[in-house]
C-alpha cells in the first residue's frame, strides 16, 4: 500500500542528482541546521518557486548569473594561425584518422588544453549516446527487480547491492552526458 505523502514526496516522485561544489554543501547543510528546516523540503519549495515564475527581476538577473555552462553566443573571433608544412601534414593526417576536418581538429586539441575535459568526434559521441542509453535500459530493469525483491520476490540478490548497482550507472550515464555537452558544444572558458 502506497505511503501517504508527508513531506511533499511519493513513492512515484523523481529523485534528482546535482553535483555541487563540496563547500557549497557544507554553508547547505549549516544553513539548513541553522534555520531548523529541512534541506529536501527547502529545495522543493525553491523549485515551486521558480517555476511560479513571479520573481522579481533582480532576483531572475542573479539566478540567470549563477547559472553555470551557458553556450558562449556571439560571432566567433577569427585567428589565423600558421603551420610549418609537417605540423600541417600532420594535423590534416590526424584529423582524417579521426573523421573530422583539421579546424575541427584544431579546435578541439585547443579546447581540450583550455578546459581539460576530453573532446571526442561524433563517431565517439555516437557510441557514447549509445552506451549510455544501453546503461540507462539496465538501470530500469534493475529498478523493476529491486521492486519485485521489495515485494517479497526471490532474495538471491539484496536491494541494496542492487541500488548500488543502480546509483552506479545513473552516476555513469550522467558523466557521459557532461562529456558529451563539454565535447559537442562551445561553452564559455572560465
Amino acid at each position: 500500500m502506497p505511503r501517504k505523502a508527508t513531506i511533499g514526496a511519493t513513492r512515484d516522485s523523481a529523485v534528482y542528482r546535482v553535483r555541487i561544489p563540496a563547500e557549497l554543501k557544507s554553508e547547505w547543510e549549516a544553513h539548513c541546521e541553522k534555520k531548523g528546516i529541512s534541506q529536501h523540503g527547502v529545495i522543493r519549495a525553491l523549485m515551486r518557486y521558480v517555476i511560479q515564475d513571479e520573481m522579481p527581476p533582480d532576483v531572475k538577473n542573479w539566478i540567470s548569473g549563477q547559472i553555470a555552462g551557458e553556450p558562449d553566443e556571439g560571432p566567433k573571433q577569427r585567428l589565423e594561425v600558421r603551420f610549418t608544412p609537417s605540423e600541417h601534414h600532420e594535423i590534416v593526417a590526424r584529423s582524417e584518422a579521426e573523421g573530422c576536418s583539421p579546424q575541427r581538429w584544431v579546435i578541439n586539441c585547443v579546447r581540450a588544453s583550455l578546459t581539460n575535459q576530453p573532446q571526442f568526434t561524433m563517431e565517439a559521441t555516437k557510441a557514447l549516446w549509445d552506451s549510455s542509453g544501453q546503461l540507462r535500459a539496465i538501470g530500469r530493469n534493475l529498478n523493476q527487480i529491486a521492486k519485485k525483491l521489495n515485494e517479497g520476490g526471490d532474495q538471491a540478490l539484496t536491494t541494496e547491492e542492487i541500488k548500488q548497482l543502480s546509483d552506479y550507472i545513473y552516476s555513469h550515464t550522467e558523466l557521459v552526458s557532461d562529456l558529451q555537452d563539454a565535447s559537442l558544444s562551445r561553452w564559455k572558458i572560465t
